[in-house]
C-alpha cells in the first residue's frame, strides 16, 4: 500500500528523502519542483538520504533516476556522490554525459582517487570516456600525468587531446616522444599531436572563473502527475482511494481509452455517483468514453446532463463522454449549453472535437485567441478534429509558440487543405514541414500520427503506422515503431488507437 503522506505534494517535507525517492523510482510520484523543494530544502538531511538511495541496485525499478539523482548532486556539491558517479560511467564507460562530467568536475581534487581507481579497472584500449573526464578535473597530480599520458602508447590522437585539455605543460616530454614514432610522411597523424605541443607550449592564458549557476528549476515542472499508464492497476486503485481530490481526477482520466479491469470499473462508476468533488466526478464520467454497448452508463451519464443542480464540472466531464453521440438531441444541446458557461468553455469545446459533429464548425475558431490556455488548446484541437481547412492557416502562427507549437501542428496536419489518400499524404506531410520551418525531436513522428488519423477519419487505412496485417501487405511502408492497439492513442484524444476516431478499418 502507497504510504498517504507520498501522495501528498504539500506534506512531502514531513518524508524521507529516501522514501520520496522510492516513491518517484516505483512512479507513483513525478520528479517536479515540489520534490525538488523537499529534498533540497533541507540538504542536511537529504545528503546521506540520497546516498544510500544511489548505491544501490535499481535495475528493476519502473523509472529511471539516475538523470535526476545527478542534477540534484550537482546542486549539493558533496564528495558523498562520487561513488554514484562512477557507478554511473563504470555502465556505460564509452557516453559519459555532460551533465554528469561537469558534476564531477566541480568537485576537484576528490574525484580523481575514485577515477583513477575506475581507469585501472579497465581496459587501456576500452577506456571510454574515463581519461577525458579526469583530463577534465584539471587537478595537477603526478598520477593523473602519467595515466594520461601512458595512453599516447595506444591512442596517440585520442590521449593527446586528453592532454591538451588537461593542460599541463609536463606532458610536453610525452607528447614529443609519441610524434618522433610517427612517419614524418604521415602529417595528417602528427598534425593533432604537434598542435597540443604547441598549446601547451604557449604561455598559459589565465580563464576566468566561470560564474554560471546550474539552474535546476529549469528543467523540472513545477507541478507534474506521474506516469500513471506505467503503473499497475492496484497503484491506481490505491490512488483513487487515497488521494487528493486532484490525484484522483488524473488517475480516472489516465483510464481513459484503456481496457478497464473489473475492479477498475466498478470504482470509477462508484466515484463518479458518489465523490465529494464535482472536478472527481466528471473525470469519472470522461473516463467512460466508448458507451455503445454500455446503456446504464449512458443513461446515469444523461441524467447528469439534465440534472440542473449538477455541478459544470460534472457535467463537462458526462459530455465530453457522450461527445460521440451527439446525433442525440440531449447530448447536442447539453454540448451547447456547458459552452454557454465560461466555467464549461473548455470542456464544451473538447466534447465538440471529440464528436465529429461538423454543426459545432462555427465554435473553435471564436477561440484561437483566447487569453485562457485551456479554451485556446481545446479550440486548436477543435480545427483539427472538425477537420476546419479554412483556419488552418491561423494555426501556422501558433507554431512560434513553445505552449501551443505541438498542439497546434498535430491539428494542422489533420486540418490543412488537401486530397486525403493514401498516395497523395506524403504531399500532405511535406506541407506541413514546410509550414513548420523544420521538426523538432519527435514532431515528426506526431505529424505522421496525425496523418494516419486523417486517414482513419476519411475511412482509409493508415500508411505511416499500419495494423500489421496491412504491413505485410504493403512494400511501401516507413518501418516506424507504432503504438499498441490497446495503447492509449498518441494524438491525446484519450481513446485507444485502434479506435481513435471511432474508425477501425
Amino acid at each position: 500500500m502507497i504510504p498517504r503522506l507520498i501522495l501528498e505534494p504539500e506534506r512531502y517535507a514531513a518524508v524521507p528523502a529516501y522514501q520520496l525517492l522510492e516513491a518517484a523510482a516505483h512512479g507513483y510520484i513525478a520528479a517536479d519542483q515540489r520534490l525538488l523543494h523537499a529534498i533540497l530544502d533541507h540538504p542536511e538531511q537529504s545528503i546521506p538520504e540520497l546516498a544510500r538511495f544511489a548505491s544501490e541496485d535499481h535495475a528493476d525499478d519502473l523509472m529511471d533516476l539516475d538523470p535526476l539523482l545527478i542534477d540534484l548532486f550537482r546542486v549539493l556539491r558533496t564528495v558523498e556522490a562520487l561513488p554514484f558517479f562512477v557507478s554511473v560511467i563504470r555502465r556505460n564507460t564509452g557516453d559519459v554525459p555532460d551533465d554528469l562530467v561537469e558534476s564531477i568536475v566541480q568537485l576537484g581534487a576528490p574525484a580523481v582517487d575514485p577515477l583513477l581507481g575506475l581507469l585501472d579497472e579497465l581496459n587501456q584500449n576500452d577506456a571510454g570516456d574515463v581519461p577525458f573526464v579526469l583530463a577534465a578535473l584539471r587537478v595537477r597530480d603526478a598520477r593523473v600525468l602519467e595515466a594520461l599520458t601512458r595512453r599516447l602508447e595506444n591512442d596517440p590522437q585520442d590521449a593527446a587531446l586528453c592532454l591538451e585539455i588537461y593542460g599541463d605543460p609536463a606532458a610536453i616530454p610525452a607528447l614529443q616522444a609519441a610524434l618522433a614514432q610517427i612517419p614524418a610522411d604521415d602529417p595528417r597523424s602528427r598534425a593533432p599531436i604537434q598542435a597540443v605541443i604547441e598549446s601547451l607550449s604557449a604561455p598559459a592564458e589565465t580563464s576566468p572563473e566561470s560564474d554560471k549557476t546550474f539552474n535546476i528549476w529549469a528543467l523540472y515542472p513545477e507541478e507534474a502527475a506521474p506516469d500513471f499508464a506505467a503503473l499497475e492497476d492496484q497503484d491506481r486503485l490505491a490512488m483513487l482511494e487515497m488521494g487528493s481530490a486532484k490525484l484522483r481526477a488524473d488517475v480516472a482520466l489516465s483510464y481513459q481509452g484503456t481496457e478497464l479491469s473489473d475492479a477498475a470499473r466498478a470504482r470509477l462508476i462508484e466515484l463518479a455517483k458518489t465523490d465529494s468533488d464535482a472536478t472527481v466526478r466528471g473525470a469519472c464520467w470522461e473516463a467512460f468514453g466508448e458507451l455503445d454497448d454500455e446503456p446504464e452508463l449512458r443513461d446515469a451519464m444523461l441524467q447528469v446532463l439534465a440534472n440542473p443542480q449538477a455541478a459544470v464540472e460534472e457535467k463537462g466531464g458526462a459530455a465530453i463522454g457522450l461527445a460521440e453521440q451527439s446525433d442525440d438531441p440531449a447530448v447536442y444541446e447539453a454540448i451547447l449549453s456547458l459552452y454557454q458557461d465560461p466555467r464549461g468553455r473548455a470542456k464544451a469545446l473538447k466534447a465538440m472535437a471529440r464528436s465529429f459533429d461538423r454543426r459545432f464548425a462555427s465554435f473553435p475558431p471564436k477561440h484561437l485567441d483566447d487569453p485562457d490556455s485551456a479554451i485556446k488548446t481545446q479550440a486548436i484541437w477543435g480545427v483539427g478534429y472538425l477537420s476546419l481547412a479554412s483556419e488552418a492557416p491561423r494555426l501556422i502562427e501558433l507554431f512560434e509558440d513553445d505552449q501551443f507549437r505541438t498542439d497546434a501542428l498535430f491539428a494542422y496536419a489533420l486540418s490543412v487543405p488537401g486530397e486525403t489518400s493514401t498516395g497523395r499524404v506524403r504531399a500532405l506531410m511535406k506541407k506541413v514541414e514546410e509550414a513548420a520551418g523544420e521538426f523538432r525531436e519527435d514532431e515528426e513522428d506526431l505529424v505522421r500520427i496525425a496523418l494516419d488519423q486523417r486517414l482513419m477519419l476519411h475511412g482509409k487505412s493508415p500508411i505511416f503506422f499500419p495494423d500489421e496485417s496491412e504491413e505485410e501487405e504493403s512494400e511501401t511502408v516507413i518501418a516506424l515503431p507504432k503504438p499498441g492497439r490497446n495503447d492509449l492513442c498518441s494524438c491525446g484524444s484519450g481513446k485507444k488507437y485502434k479506435k481513435c476516431h471511432g474508425v477501425v478499418n
